[in-house]
């Protein structure tokens, strides 16, 4: 997975910072903002006490997470689930799941834990580990397409974000969280 990178030490401050507390497993920066911030890390299925963790993608970055919950709080879901009567918002929304899935597989293989994966995520192998179709959580959708995927939903969930106030200091936004 040549598109994941080691947090440097600069990284994982910004990294405890944006979340409000220390990282948890082996993270990877996927994507990083238009200021080299990181704004989606991966994390293995399997924390090290062997805890799953469904959400592969975590969305990191504050701002990205509040205008998020803003779409959540309101009507953006309902509008969204309509959207699944289309054919092929639906068809992209199912490969997106399967990606998803093998893509947890994969990182699980590479710690020697796939079995132990696919046991625990048998049920709940959609994106952010809820059922397939399910949209449950659009923050872990919005950091599936910006990890680089095709996930109809999260590229929706991009588009509806208002144009970007950041700039590039992540501490204004977390005061917002907390």
């Amino acid at each position: 997975m040549t598109w994941m990178e080691e947090p440097s030490e600069q990284d994982r401050v910004v990294l405890r910072e944006q979340l409000g507390r220390p990282l948890r497993g082996a993270v990877k920066v996927v994507s990083r903002c238009p200021f080299g911030k990181p704004r989606v890390i991966g994390t293995p299925p399997l924390l090290p006490d062997g805890t799953p963790f469904p959400t592969l993608f975590w969305l990191t970055c504050p701002m990205l997470v509040k205008e998020v919950s803003r779409l959540e709080s309101g009507d953006f879901r309902n509008r969204l689930r309509l959207r699944l009567r289309d054919e092929d918002f639906a068809s992209r929304l199912e490969r997106a799941e399967e990606e998803y899935a093998e893509e947890r597989l994969r990182w699980a293989e590479d710690r020697f834990q796939r079995e132990m994966a696919r046991a625990i995520f048998s049920r709940r192998m959609g994106i952010g580990g809820t059922v397939r179709k399910g949209l449950k959580c659009l923050h872990a959708h919005l950091a599936h397409y910006l990890a680089g995927f095709d996930n109809p939903v999260g590229e929706e969930v991009y588009r509806e974000l208002p144009p970007s106030r950041c700039q590039g200091s992540c501490t204004p936004f977390m005061k917002d969280r907390r």
